[in-house]
């Protein structure tokens, strides 16, 4: 981006951090499931817990070297008022450890513009003090061909593997497996939109799929998503950054108990990334998320489930030197639902610091 070399670092914070908490408690974020899960319906709450994501670094200049590596270890102090999302509302504190290193690859010039390769890994591990259940260890795989035309389009595919561990319930473990492709269009200097589709398959390690009446089967729970996303983003100034993203997916299962886990999800986000100086800056957003269950019928069994997810975040961030940075984050999510086991209210406070090398 020729005009705003410091926003490579805003851009990779709004378009990787923010993107990583928003999708935070305003996906999966769900509570032990009644009767069934006694974790989380999907993924751990951590990675979308609206905290700065462990890539707070401007990415490096290419200058010399073909393979340009980035690198970044974390470590996050923080308290949780309620892991679990019941009504019992324990809280605990927790220990975040992470690892993330990509890599960047220019293969060739084809004419309309650089094809580039990307790949890399993180690794995050999260143990709580007290209430272990929710312990999660989560290592991502993922690698993409980017292809730029004429300066205004990056057109990506990609691929993602991720082995998901929850070491006290392995009911929650599972493998996942993405695939997925976007376009990006740089509409002018400080405008531009995204599209992005991705195909997502999970397999449970342990989970059974429950059958129609209630008992669980021989084969293991799988899930298949169909993920459609656009994204604007705008930079106000050359030191601030705005985003709007809406979300829209379907998610089917082979549990079949009253169609536990099919369901149609719609986010929508809106986020701001600011500078205000050059070692000073911070992140606010706001999500919502609205969802509706297939068939999944409430304890009252008068309808079936349907949840409003609220979510309000906020990051400020130090760096202490070009490559260490502090942090102080808060989040609060709310969900209301006319499914009253499904009700909760959560709040996360946390601190931390990350190197990146």
């Amino acid at each position: 981006m020729e005009k705003h070399p410091k926003l490579w670092s805003i851009d990779k914070i709004a378009g990787n951090a923010l993107l990583l908490s928003m999708i935070l408690s305003l996906l999966f974020v769900g509570p032990a499931e009644a009767t069934t899960d006694t974790v989380t319906e999907q993924e751990p709450r951590y990675k979308y817990a609206a905290r700065p994501s462990e890539k707070l670094y401007i990415e490096r200049a290419p200058s010399k070297q073909r393979l340009v590596c980035n690198s970044t270890v974390g470590v996050v102090q923080g308290v949780d008022t309620n892991p679990l999302l019941d009504p019992t509302k324990k809280a605990d504190a927790y220990i975040e450890e992470t690892v993330d290193m990509h890599f960047k690859y220019p293969i060739a010039n084809l004419g309309p513009g650089p094809l580039n390769s990307r790949f890399g890994f993180n690794i995050a591990n999260i143990n709580y003090y007290n209430i272990t259940d929710v312990n999660i260890f989560d290592g991502v795989l993922d690698a993409r061909l980017e292809q730029d035309f004429y300066d205004k389009f990056t057109l990506s595919v990609g691929y993602v593997f991720e082995p998901l561990i929850f070491p006290n319930d392995r009911n929650g473990s599972y493998l996942g497996n993405e695939l997925n492709v976007s376009l990006r269009h740089k509409i002018t200097k400080t405008f531009y939109q995204k599209l992005t589709y991705k195909l997502i398959f999970r397999e449970f390690i342990s989970r059974k799929a429950y059958l129609g009446n209630g008992t669980a089967g021989t084969d293991l729970r799988q899930d298949l998503r169909n993920l459609f996303e656009h994204e604007f983003g705008i930079y106000p100034t050359n030191n601030s950054k705005v985003r709007l993203v809406n979300q829209f997916f379907i998610n089917e299962s082979n549990d079949q108990y009253y169609d536990y886990y099919d369901y149609i999800n719609y986010r929508v986000g809106l986020s701001l990334t600011q500078f205000f100086t050059d070692k000073l800056y911070g992140t606010t957003a706001f999500y919502y998320q609205r969802r509706d269950y297939d068939s999944r019928i409430v304890s009252d069994r008068d309808s079936t489930e349907n949840d409003n997810l609220f979510l309000v975040t906020g990051s400020l961030l130090y760096d202490l030197k070009k490559d260490l940075t502090v942090f102080i984050n808060y989040s609060h999510t709310e969900n209301h639902t006319n499914e009253p086991l499904q009700k909760y209210g959560d709040t996360m406070y946390s601190t931390g610091v990350y190197y990146s090398f």
